[in-house]
């Protein structure tokens, strides 16, 4: 049986930038992913931030660019500009 999943909060920004909000919890670290080794592989890596609560989980995701070419058609159609 198919699960339901939790709502994720989509903000967009002028700039093709935009923010998921996973959880309410305050950002306590984030990592950069165009510092990673495959993001001459993969393109996209280099317009995400991933943003960490005190606990390490996973609290947001950040688009700092062409969001377009980053996030599925839905999720981008779905965001609310800002």
């Amino acid at each position: 049986m198919p699960r339901r999943m939790a709502e994720i909060e989509i903000t967009s920004a002028p700039g093709g930038r935009a923010y998921l909000t996973l959880g309410d919890a305050e950002v306590r670290d984030s990592v950069e992913l165009s510092e990673h080794e495959e993001a001459d592989r993969i393109p996209a890596l280099d317009s995400l931030v991933l943003h960490f609560d005190f606990y390490g989980r996973l609290t947001a995701i950040e688009v700092t660019g062409s969001v377009a070419s980053v996030l599925p058609p839905a999720l981008v159609d779905a965001a609310v500009e800002s």
